[in-house]
């Protein structure tokens, strides 16, 4: 494998790039760096490797240079690297043909897709994998090879979804699921994981223009398709009866409104619920029928039937393209890879990593995926927030985290990557680990170079607001030491500033809620000045 962990393989260019003779193993004594390839440049800090996937950047003295191309390149450069600079150099033959030495070893596994959507994304993702050199494709077919020759991965496309070894769906990212991640450090280096971001979609709720409402809680739509709420007056709206349209039950969107929005509610939709047939039809009714309301894409609305939605503290966002890919917006529905076995060999593991990538965010946009490619938040919401501060109702403890807030915040700006804190289920591991690469893009951006990274901790506890506040703090302190243990030499090729604060319940910018049952919740924004 050309590239070991996501501490490496966050720093690679777009564009492959050939090798050439002698090439040779950087690695780090705990391993943590791995990677193989032709040393092709050095800065008195950083040293630059050609490798099939591109040209990688790691701090000399952090690897040991393992092969003759260390003494060759040692010897004849023009760059100032010595032998000094690395933390050792062990001059051993590189393994061309590992088989000879060491026995090869293989794993065939099956992927499916729970819509043929999914499958297009697959292949976007699997072609732009394969354009780098990472792979190889033929006839539908995926191979991920090592470096060494002795671990190789192949994906074959299946139709059967109850045998596939890697099944692309929906993951709901609300209610509650079982923690596999203690903190910050295990999903950011994790070699094998339950489940890999790929992409991006959300809903949006459309209400006709005479129910009388601008917003609706997650917990009322549930109660809306239920059947409890049958008259938008019983949720503050005019005194009309509601009449919510749903699409078949053979549309996959239909599924992941269910899982998103009914079963975290403990709910079933009501029998009496009115069917049509598509999305189109749907959107167009909204329009001439009365109290109507519907939940469909993002992408097939008209913005103007649409309503903000708040979860379960009452914060209502809107389904902009921003707080869908900060995850603000509680109808976000993240297309995942989910491992239905385990995967004996971490090569896979790269495929899914790369999904999250600039380069393969572009491809899968042209297949109806929201890029959760980083960008930063309008300068009024920003602001809007910020102003919450001065009038609103705080306790001691409050008071002072939101003193601190305002001047730490004030001339920052807030840039997408929104992680949740603590200790995370499977499918937060994989939002975290997705999002930490898209800090790591923004800083790869020489229009940041020298400015601040801020994380910026916010959360919930049951306990009280400095409890909240303390538990933020650790948060943001965690990622913060994620981002530099996974890309210390985009930190220090960018001349960054790393910082964290934690504000607990101060000014939240959505409601705070985490999958693993605790007494605290937190979520980590990323601020940059």
């Amino acid at each position: 494998m050309i590239i070991t962990r996501i501490a490496t393989i966050l720093l690679c260019t777009a564009a492959p790039v050939a090798l050439l003779a002698q090439d040779v193993n950087l690695r780090s004594e705990d391993e943590f760096i791995s990677l193989h390839g032709q040393i092709v440049g050095y800065n008195g800090v950083m040293v630059r490797v050609a490798t099939t996937v591109g040209t990688v950047s790691v701090p000399a003295s952090e690897v040991i240079c393992h092969g003759n191309g260390c003494l060759e390149i040692i010897a004849s450069n023009d760059f100032g690297l010595t032998a000094g600079a690395f933390q050792g150099v062990v001059a051993d033959v590189v393994v061309a043909d590992a088989a000879d030495s060491v026995k090869a070893t293989s794993e065939s596994l099956q992927v499916a897709f729970a819509a043929p959507a999914f499958g297009a994304l697959y292949t976007a993702t699997a072609n732009a994998f394969a354009a780098t050199g990472a792979a190889t494709s033929s006839d539908g077919r995926l191979t991920i090879q090592n470096s060494a020759g002795t671990e190789a991965v192949t994906l074959n496309v299946t139709d059967d979804a109850t045998t596939a070894d890697i099944l692309i769906d929906t993951v709901s990212l609300n209610g509650t699921a079982t923690g596999v991640f203690e903190g910050a450090a295990d999903w950011a280096a994790a070699e094998t994981l339950s489940q890999q971001l790929v992409g991006l979609q959300s809903f949006s709720v459309i209400v006709a223009p005479n129910a009388g409402i601008n917003s609706i809680s997650l917990n009322n739509l549930a109660r809306i398709y239920a059947g409890e709420v049958t008259n938008w007056s019983q949720i503050g709206g005019a005194d009309i009866k509601v009449l919510p349209l749903q699409l078949p039950t053979s549309s996959p969107l239909r599924a992941e409104m269910e899982a998103l929005v009914m079963a975290p509610a403990g709910k079933t939709t009501a029998a009496n619920v009115l069917t049509m047939s598509d999305e189109m039809g749907i959107s167009a009714s909204i329009n001439q029928i009365p109290g109507s309301i519907s939940v469909i894409s993002t992408q097939a609305v008209n913005s103007a039937m649409t309503v903000s939605v708040a979860g379960s503290c009452g914060v209502a966002v809107n389904a902009t393209p921003f707080n869908i890919k900060s995850g603000d917006y509680p109808l976000v529905r993240p297309i995942m890879a989910t491992y239905t076995s385990a995967a004996a060999i971490s090569l896979v593991t790269d495929l899914f990593d790369f999904a999250a990538t600039d380069v393969a965010q572009n491809q899968l946009m042209g297949a109806g995926v929201i890029s959760h490619q980083p960008s930063a938040q309008d300068g009024v919401e920003k602001n809007a927030r910020l102003s919450q501060l001065l009038g609103a109702s705080l306790d001691s403890a409050q008071r002072t985290a939101a003193a601190q807030m305002s001047l730490v915040l004030f001339d920052a700006d807030r840039l997408s990557p929104t992680m949740t804190g603590g200790a995370a289920s499977g499918p937060e591991g994989a939002w975290n680990r997705a999002m930490l690469q898209s800090v790591i893009a923004a800083m790869s951006d020489p229009a940041n170079a020298g400015r601040e990274i801020i994380f910026v901790g916010v959360g919930e506890s049951t306990v009280g607001s400095q409890v909240a506040i303390d538990a933020s703090v650790v948060a943001a302190a965690e990622i913060q030491a994620a981002l530099e243990a996974a890309a210390a030499g985009v930190v220090a090729a960018g001349n960054f500033t790393l910082s964290s604060y934690g504000f607990g319940n101060v000014s939240a910018a959505t409601c705070i809620d985490g999958q693993v049952v605790g007494s605290e919740y937190t979520r980590v924004e990323t601020w940059i000045r």
